[in-house]
């Protein structure tokens, strides 16, 4: 019996109820742009986290407008996690402001209070907390260091349901950016959404987004086939031989169709802003992550449940179960091993953030990152490897990981 594999990026939270949604809204284009789906949208997450709620294509967006918002000096600085996506800091470029970038600590990937403190600085307006991977920040101590005057954002990319002894994550800081992309904790294929709960604020960026182009209908219309192929990829994946199989041929002739889509436009490796960004969610791919949106707590428990597997068979003492990993990260030597060893079993393992801001070294100089400014952050991007927590993934096969990792662990 051919053997289905695991991937950690394909769609991976993709259930039943969801190819329906998609396929039914491939059907019917003319309801794509329905702007009750959007509504719905907001007014769910407005009144479960307190907050205004604004929808836009994506998190990066939704920050840029965040930024413009603010109506900062042009020299005022954001401070940002080195180990970490560029996305977040294309937003800061793009609205005029500057990026600092702080390291990392190796206990949970969050900052490292010593190099934040060093580059706090007077001119430092934004702070973003990402709670990597899923490990809460503490936000309380973030805000005695930069103190009152400086907006604290919460990045909930990787950790949207998740709690901290502070309270619930969201709904701790100045605002919070949120993600619906493929990958994370809920999908929509794209999407983010801005939290905040200054009002007058909220209204400048609705009035900002008013103006907006709607998002492109073939990017809609990709955005919705995503789900649709992935169905088709995963169970013919292994079926041929070698990296000559029916799913791998499949994969790659749809990125070269571009039907696949792409999370991060070309341009953006160069620091540039897509002419088409910022723009307002597509409102069919609202209807997606709504629908993920009300399984989170199903789909949080799961993560849960695979992650205490992990820490059984890894015999890991010092990670807490009851958070909310969207991958469960490990250091490892000799990554290329593990990887391949893995990928003989047919599973694909993560690889967050297998370098500084997860974007070519050709990147960086555009995206203002000295190398050697994280040096914690440059040596785990060596060794890092992520595990798969999502919904697909049965417990059997997560102590199949585990054994399989487990030599490797540091």
């Amino acid at each position: 019996m051919m053997k289905r594999p695991i991937l950690i990026a394909a769609s991976p939270n993709t259930q039943s109820d969801d190819i329906a949604i998609a396929f039914k809204g491939i059907l019917q284009p003319w309801k794509w742009y329905e702007p009750a789906y959007t509504s719905e949208l907001e007014a769910r997450f407005a009144l479960d986290f307190n907050s205004e709620a604004i929808t836009f294509d994506s998190a990066r967006s939704a920050f840029y407008a965040y930024l413009k918002t603010l109506d900062l000096e042009p020299d005022s600085e954001v401070i940002l996690p080195g180990f970490s996506c560029m996305v977040v800091a294309n937003a800061v470029l793009w609205a005029g402001l500057t990026p600092i970038f702080v390291d990392c600590n190796e206990v949970d990937y969050n900052y490292d209070r010593d190099d934040l403190k060093e580059k706090i600085s007077e001119r430092t307006r934004v702070i973003v907390l990402q709670h990597s991977f899923g490990f809460p920040e503490n936000i309380s101590k973030i805000r005695s260091l930069v103190g009152e005057n400086v907006q604290i954002v919460e990045d909930l990319a990787h950790s949207l349901g998740g709690t901290s002894q502070e309270g619930r994550l969201g709904t701790l800081a100045d605002a919070a950016i949120i993600t619906f992309g493929i990958e994370k904790v809920i999908s929509g294929v794209r999407g983010g959404m801005l939290l905040i709960r200054n009002e007058e604020l909220a209204g400048k960026i609705r009035e900002m987004r008013a103006k907006l182009p709607r998002f492109p209908f073939l990017k809609t219309f990709t955005a919705l086939l995503n789900p649709l192929l992935w169905e088709l990829i995963i169970p013919t994946y292994n079926l041929g031989v070698g990296k000559f199989t029916l799913g791998r041929m499949m994969t790659a002739l749809f990125h070269a169709l571009g039907l696949l889509g792409n999370m991060i436009e070309t341009c953006e490796y160069k620091a540039c802003k897509p002419n088409w960004l910022p723009s307002p969610i597509s409102p069919i791919l609202a209807r997606l992550a709504l629908n993920q949106y009300e399984k989170l707590e199903q789909l949080n428990k799961h993560r849960c449940e695979i992650v205490s597997i992990y820490l059984e068979e890894l015999g890991i003492i010092d990670k807490k179960e009851n958070n909310v990993f969207l991958r469960f990260p490990i250091l490892v030597h000799d990554r290329c091993e593990v990887t391949a060893i893995t990928k003989a079993q047919g599973i694909v393992l993560g690889d967050w953030y297998k370098s500084i801001l997860y974007a070519p070294k050709s990147s960086l100089d555009g995206l203002k990152y000295v190398p050697g400014s994280c040096p914690n952050a440059e040596d785990f991007a060596n060794k890092i490897v992520n595990l798969p927590t999502h919904i697909r993934l049965e417990p059997e096969q997560a102590r199949n990981i585990a054994k399989l990792v487990k030599p490797y662990i540091l």
